[in-house]
């Protein structure tokens, strides 16, 4: 099971806020890594990353 099963299981079983609040605050961490990264090819990877964890933020977010 990925972090994202878990966490929209948690978000169905009414623990929502929780799992907003700790994917909010990996958001966070991974962009300003990304604003400290000096590697393109890491920076891309960051990026991608942010992207994938927002898309799953929102699905999670729809719950609501």
């Amino acid at each position: 099971m990925t972090t994202f099963e878990r966490d929209y299981k948690d978000a169905k079983e009414g623990n929502g806020v929780e799992v907003l609040k700790r994917r909010q605050a990996e958001l966070k961490k991974l962009d300003k890594e990304l604003r400290y990264c000096r590697n393109n090819f890491r920076a891309e990877c960051i990026f991608q990353e942010i992207q994938k964890k927002k898309a799953e933020y929102r699905k999670i977010d729809e719950l609501f």
